[in-house]
């Protein structure tokens, strides 16, 4: 560990490891009730964007050097010792994760998933809830995945297809790693199925509404037309597609095609899709 390094360790991932979290998220800063004295007001800043901490009260900021030497009384040898600690996880800064798109659409990509766990990173919850996606955790299809793109590292939220590839989202990335493929949730309602576009909107509905019904998602809606099997086997079918010209055409052609398929859309008819409704 060094000084170079250690600056790139995200401040709010070390609160997070310290049972800290934020009273509340504005843009790029996290409030915090602060962590170097006791108070009842939150006044302790992060900005991530820059990776640098304010306390109001104290009227002191700067780096997480800075902050871990306040905090424990350290030495720079005993910092850098202290956030050697952190030296995997930094590799996986949020904020680094930028130039994904334009690394993903190079001719040449060669990706890895490194690995797949339970979501526990305070910016993918982050993520998540500021797209008014909660209970997330009941949703085994949901997955933190860890990544990497051409030799360099990212982590995202992954939806799992039934091919076993992952749609991959965060806040930098919209991606597809391994076969696109649809999703289908068995979830034991013979009579009903409900369709979207992709996993966010689907979320979204479960988040909101009675699950009263199987889902398909299709992770892109050109994949409806592999679906006619399954799409056979429901008297009920409900299309949630996108407020858009792909959304009505497959809305139209699926119709035309399933007597028994109904446009569900009514209700986000001024938005372009379920999420940005809820």
């Amino acid at each position: 560990m060094n000084i170079e390094k250690a600056k790139q360790i995200p401040l709010e991932l070390v609160l997070q490891k310290m049972n800290y979290t934020p009273s509340k998220t504005i843009g790029f800063d996290l409030w915090y009730s602060s962590p170097l004295h006791e108070e009842k007001t939150p006044s302790f800043k992060i900005n991530t964007k820059i990776n640098r901490w304010f306390d109001h009260s104290l009227q002191r900021g700067g780096n997480i050097i800075d902050f871990i030497a306040i905090k424990f009384n350290y030495s720079i040898p005993e910092v850098l010792k202290f956030l050697e600690n952190y030296s995997d996880e930094s590799i996986f800064s949020f904020q680094k994760q930028k130039n994904i798109a334009s690394n993903f659409s190079e001719a040449k990509t060669k990706v890895n998933i490194i690995k797949v766990v339970e979501i526990q990173h305070f910016a993918l919850k982050e993520y998540l809830e500021n797209r008014k996606i909660y209970h997330y955790e009941i949703e085994s299809n949901l997955k933190e995945v860890y990544y990497e793109v051409n030799g360099k590292k990212y982590f995202g939220i992954g939806f799992q297809n039934r091919s076993n590839g992952f749609e991959i989202r965060s806040k930098y990335a919209k991606i597809c790693i391994g076969k696109k493929d649809i999703s289908l949730m068995v979830k034991g309602y013979k009579n009903k199925l409900r369709i979207f576009e992709g996993f966010f909107d689907y979320l979204s509905f479960i988040n909101k509404f009675k699950s009263d019904s199987d889902f398909l998602i299709l992770n892109s809606i050109a994949l409806i037309n592999r679906c006619d099997e399954i799409l056979s086997n429901y008297e009920e079918i409900e299309l949630y597609f996108d407020n858009d010209a792909a959304g009505d055409l497959y809305t139209k052609s699926t119709q035309e095609k399933f007597k028994n398929a109904k446009d569900s859309r009514v209700f986000y008819k001024d938005f372009k899709d379920l999420n940005e409704w809820l």
